[in-house]
């Protein structure tokens, strides 16, 4: 119980300070809702999708793998490893989601506010992760932490004050990114670069890139991973806007905001927990593991059905109503996300994650498909639907594999033939 209750104290110093972003960007939206047109939500609601798609997949998944026990005993654990592929594939996703807002994005709007949060979307998606790599390689994430709750903060409460004071979206975002890039540059510098903890020398930005390549079946796997994920957490936004405008998108994100806090409890408990269990540290016995995140689930779960009934009302404008009843669909995701979880971190170690990615991409084309044929007839509880059923999908394919497992481990060994 001592161990246990050390641990859960441990994933509350880690979830506080990175709980701070997501609460601080929720204010900023909700002041953007009570004080701008539906339709100028609905753009910054794309803009923020577009942007999280490149901070997401910047790295495509090497932070994650380079953390791996595989990696490590690859002798390729390095920071160069994951900072020069990073700004790659940073400037790849960026140039890319510019032409699809310029292209296909309801307004120009959407466009000029992707324009303005690019610098912090480096600074999330190559800086920050590149911080929290030398941390967590170096059994620190507590620290970094506590360090990062600043430097996400910084950002968000100077978009608040400049939108506040200025009324300009765009002028408080690109304000807002600019600082972001600022305090990451000179956290990244006095870290990684002045104390020559991070980059070892050993191999420059041209044979880091090709280097890792050169791995791409061993952490491929991560970014499928994630890329799955996504389709069915996060690319329903993109299809709603597609599909039904700004508006409906911009009811649709006031709902997902505030789960969006929530996950923060999810990519804190993965965070935490990954790299110790892939390591084959002494944490917890994977049944344990899956009481803890059970008892996380329900309260979760129990929560946002409080704050949709008794709160949620008093926050946003009437034209945001019907955000309550999406939001406290989408909130039985969680009752499955959590559990998930901790059989990805345990299928990671195991060296099975292969099997664990088909099943999450499988989820995700399915997630897809769903809302590309229903959200057109019956509208915004569609999408908040779907990501419940493809979580607890994913939850029944992983429990049949894991039956199908400890069924072939009780079976008795082939009798040898004379």
């Amino acid at each position: 119980m001592k161990k246990f209750n050390g641990e859960l104290g441990k994933m509350v110093y880690v979830v506080i300070p990175m709980i701070l972003q997501p609460l601080l960007t929720f204010a900023f939206l909700l002041l953007v809702a009570r004080s701008s047109a539906i339709e100028s939500y609905g753009a910054l609601a794309l803009s923020i999708v577009l942007a999280s798609v490149v901070i997401t997949f910047s790295d495509v998944g090497l932070r994650d793998y380079l953390l791996s026990r595989n990696a490590i005993n690859k002798g390729i654990s390095r920071g160069e490893n994951l900072f020069f592929p990073s700004s790659l594939g940073y400037l790849t996703l960026a140039a890319a989601a510019l032409i699809y807002a310029h292209l296909i994005a309801e307004t120009d709007l959407a466009f000029w506010l992707l324009v303005a949060s690019l610098p912090e979307a480096f600074a999330l998606g190559v800086l920050h992760k590149s911080l929290f790599f030398d941390y967590q390689k170096h059994d620190q994430l507590v620290r970094f932490s506590s360090l990062d709750a600043f430097n996400k903060s910084a950002p968000f409460v100077i978009k608040i004050v400049a939108f506040w004071l200025l009324r300009d979206i765009v002028l408080a975002v690109a304000l807002g990114a600019i600082t972001a890039l600022l305090t990451y540059s000179v956290w990244f510098f006095l870290r990684c670069v002045r104390t020559r903890s991070f980059f070892t020398g050993e191999a420059g930005p041209v044979e880091s890139v090709r280097d890792m390549f050169s791995f791409w079946r061993a952490w491929s796997p991560f970014t499928i991973s994630f890329l799955a994920f996504f389709l069915y957490f996060g690319c329903d936004r993109i299809i709603i806007e597609a599909l039904l405008g700004s508006e409906p998108l911009a009811v649709y994100a006031a709902a997902y905001s505030f789960i969006a806090i929530g996950q923060i409890v999810v990519t804190a408990f993965w965070s935490l927990y990954m790299p110790r269990v892939s390591r084959g540290d002494d944490v917890f016995s994977q049944r344990r593991f899956l009481g803890l995140a059970v008892l996380l689930s329900l309260a979760m779960f129990a929560g946002y059905q409080l704050f949709a009934v008794y709160i949620f009302e008093y926050l946003y404008p009437q034209s945001f109503a019907d955000a309550t009843l999406i939001m406290s669909i989408m909130s039985g995701f969680f009752i499955f996300r959590l559990i998930n979880v901790v059989f990805e971190m345990h299928w990671v170690a195991k060296e099975k994650y292969d099997s664990f990615v088909k099943r999450r991409v499988l989820c995700g084309i399915i997630s897809v498909a769903l809302n590309l044929s229903f959200i057109p007839f019956a509208g915004l509880l569609v999408p908040a639907v779907v990501v419940v059923f493809c979580e607890l999908l994913l939850t029944v394919m992983i429990l049949q594999k894991e039956r199908h497992w400890r069924a072939a481990r009780l079976l008795p060994d082939a009798p040898v033939s004379p």
